[in-house]
């Protein structure tokens, strides 16, 4: 937690001292709702209603609470009391915090895929989505067709930065996410290192390209429906839009972000962004008549959930009332701070934690043995502390040219870097079939875009060789 913090004193300054032209103007000895704000509120109102924004057809006390309350959330902006709820387009169906993140007992014949970091890179993601067999490849990515059946997908987080897709990526996920609940399979989305850090309204990693997008979807919409822009003021420059939708308790933190994971078990795989140790599981976990029960991940789960749909700040201060421009930078620093201070471990960190969004333990250097000479120890602890029969660790986070295997097949690392943004590499998925081979062994395979499905042992990387 205490990178976050310290990289907002670290870094290059978080917050210009220079307001934005349109919000600039003095506050000091205002009223907090002026005669002509009061008259654009409602002029506002009048346009909304002939554009359909509203359903009603009069100005209604909720509708003028919803415009004028400053301490608000914004939430209501883009999905209440609206004929289109722009939010439903990012939401995850309901995730069931030890069930859906446990899943040790399938049928035999489950099919499993899982891909890594997607980085904002739209195109990017629809070749793993097909080449996965979750994606029609006749339908388009603005209208998506699920066609995976009861396949379960686990996407091992990192969707968002360095790219300038990164909405159109979530809308995409979280369509398909729904369809796949409906067709009885799953799409589980997890939280990389780069999903905390928008959390902790840090953007140092986000594109121009990405955040213009934030700008055209999310903020211009507030700015129309709240007939001010006023409301980017308490975000003192630093992407107002970006900021707004990521932090806890945010535009996306209840339909979207609290319905992803920092890790699951599904058969005898685990899946997490960067890595697990057997410390970030063995609290969870007790005897119970000679009986240990896992609980570990689901442990994890509830506390990167807990965390995130609530908003730490506290009040908000949507109607910009600051004196001075050290008043606006001061509560927009607090505002990040607090939320790094109460970010759970599982989700915090920094380069070089051991943090199961940030630790390399596992997956350095890319394409070869683990260069740590107790991973091989770390992560057979940390598979004994997932589940009673979990074979292996899947993971992002840390680009290979290929998705391979080190430790003796325990750590498959499927990261292959292929947003443009990082490395443009080639993508790949891994499958699983669930005891579909001899002996009821489960089998793994590479998935490629020609269309080859290759087997797993082929992927193995063995001492210091590298894969290429």
């Amino acid at each position: 937690m205490m990178g976050f913090v310290a990289s907002l004193s670290s870094s290059r300054p978080l917050f210009s001292r220079t307001l934005p032209t349109a919000l600039s103007s003095s506050a000091a000895g205002r009223h907090p709702l002026s005669s002509h704000q009061y008259e654009r509120k409602s002029v506002a109102l009048q346009i909304q209603r002939q554009q359909g924004w509203f359903s009603t057809g009069s100005t209604s006390e909720d509708e003028k609470q919803l415009l004028l309350d400053p301490k608000a959330p914004l939430r209501p902006m883009l999905a209440e009391n609206c004929n289109e709820n722009h939010l439903s387009q990012y939401t995850l169906p309901p995730t069931h915090i030890g069930v859906d993140d446990y899943r040790p007992d399938l049928p035999k014949g489950q099919r499993i895929v899982a891909f890594g970091d997607v980085h904002g890179d739209i195109t990017a993601l629809r070749s793993f989505l097909v080449t996965a067999g979750i994606l029609d490849p006749e339908s388009s990515i603005e209208e998506p067709v699920w066609c995976g059946g009861t396949t379960i997908c686990v996407q091992t987080g990192d969707v968002l930065d360095r790219g300038d897709d990164e909405l159109a990526c979530f809308r995409l996920l979280a369509t398909l996410a729904r369809q796949a609940h409906e067709a009885g399979g799953a799409l589980l989305l997890l939280y990389g290192n780069h999903e905390s850090l928008n959390a902790a309204g840090l953007f140092q990693y986000a594109n121009p390209g990405g955040n213009m997008e934030f700008e055209r979807t999310i903020g211009a919409r507030i700015d129309y429906n709240y007939g001010s822009n006023r409301w980017r003021l308490q975000f003192a420059g630093n992407q107002p839009s970006r900021w707004a939708s990521f932090e806890p308790g945010g535009l996306l933190s209840e339909n979207m972000l609290g319905n992803m994971l920092v890790a699951c078990v599904v058969g005898r795989t685990v899946f997490v962004h960067a890595g697990l140790m057997a410390s970030h599981l063995s609290p969870g976990n007790s005897i119970n008549e000679g009986q240990k029960i896992y609980g570990g991940v689901t442990r994890l789960n509830q506390q990167a959930r807990e965390w995130i749909v609530t908003a730490h700040h506290g009040d908000n201060n949507n109607w910009g009332e600051y004196n001075t421009v050290e008043e606006v930078i001061s509560a927009a620093q607090n505002r990040a701070k607090v939320a790094s201070k109460t970010m759970p471990d599982c989700l915090g960190g920094g380069i070089g934690a051991s943090s199961p969004v940030w630790m390399r333990d596992y997956s350095k250097p890319n394409d070869a043995e683990p260069s740590d000479p107790l991973a091989k120890q770390k992560i057979k602890a940390a598979l004994a502390e997932a589940g009673e029969d979990v074979q292996r660790m899947v993971m992002g986070h840390t680009p290979q040219y290929k998705i391979n295997c080190a430790l003796d097949s325990m750590a498959w690392r499927i990261d292959v870097g292929a947003s443009q943004g990082v490395m443009g590499g080639t993508p790949e998925v891994l499958e699983i079939i669930h005891m579909g081979g001899d002996n009821d062994e489960d089998i793994v395979s590479v998935l490629t875009v020609g269309g080859k499905r290759v087997d797993g042992s082929e992927r193995a990387v063995f001492d210091s060789s590298v894969m290429f």
